[in-house]
């Protein structure tokens, strides 16, 4: 695999332990002994406010879905 890649042997040893590393995390619930994969989501990522934006953005939202409850007939 490292001939014919041109991986260093810390990354084709990495490529060999994935599938175990991946197994620790994600089936037997132990993140600490194995790796997450993130790769795919933060490629999706497109937005990246400050923390001020997004506290703003969660506070607006609260207010918005806490008058919509409260206009919403008793039961």
């Amino acid at each position: 695999m490292r001939r014919n890649t041109g991986l260093t042997w810390t990354q084709v040893l990495m490529a060999a332990n994935t599938p175990v590393l991946l197994s620790a995390t994600m089936a037997n619930g132990r993140p600490e002994a194995g790796l997450m994969p993130s790769g795919q989501v933060a490629g999706l990522i497109d937005d990246l406010p400050s923390c001020a934006d997004l506290i703003a953005r969660i506070t607006s939202e609260a207010e918005q879905i806490l008058t919509a409850l409260a206009q919403l007939p008793s039961p």
